[in-house]
């Protein structure tokens, strides 16, 4: 198209050129994936979005407790709270999947029962082959 004398010719069709601002959002998921972020990033996205993802009655019965790239791990509240989520747990890996899209890939998550109540105090304990505490109940 021709513009007039002593002009460049202009573009014969409309649309974005690569002089038209960008809002980086492509750069930032590109350099991700090229460093092996992408799929740490989703799991961070969803460990943030825990709430909205599982719901509340779940969330605040279960809590991340770890994720690694391809795994989830959970602690529940109680031991029939961690029952509970074994049950619950295709509808759970199917919303955490989705929540991940494309980035997270197929999800392992595993359930953990509450913490046990630990006998050491301080820095030293029983030996290694030690027997551990004794008469602890009387």
């Amino acid at each position: 198209m021709d513009r007039g004398p002593g002009l460049p010719p202009g573009r014969d069709r409309p649309g974005p050129t690569r002089f038209d601002p960008r809002t980086g959002k492509q750069d930032l998921r590109r350099y991700a994936e090229r460093h092996g972020w992408a799929s740490k990033l989703a799991m961070a996205s969803v460990a943030v979005r825990w709430r909205e993802i599982v719901g509340e009655q779940i969330a605040e019965h279960a809590v991340i407790e770890r994720f690694e790239p391809g795994r989830l791990t959970l602690r529940a509240s109680s031991s029939a709270w961690a029952q509970q989520l074994r049950l619950l747990l295709p509808g759970i890996e199917r919303q955490v999947e989705q929540a991940l899209g494309r980035d997270g890939g197929a999800v392992e998550i595993r359930i953990l029962g509450p913490a046990g109540p630990t006998w050491r105090h301080g820095r030293f304990g029983a030996a290694r082959g030690g027997r551990g505490p004794r008469d602890t109940y009387g």
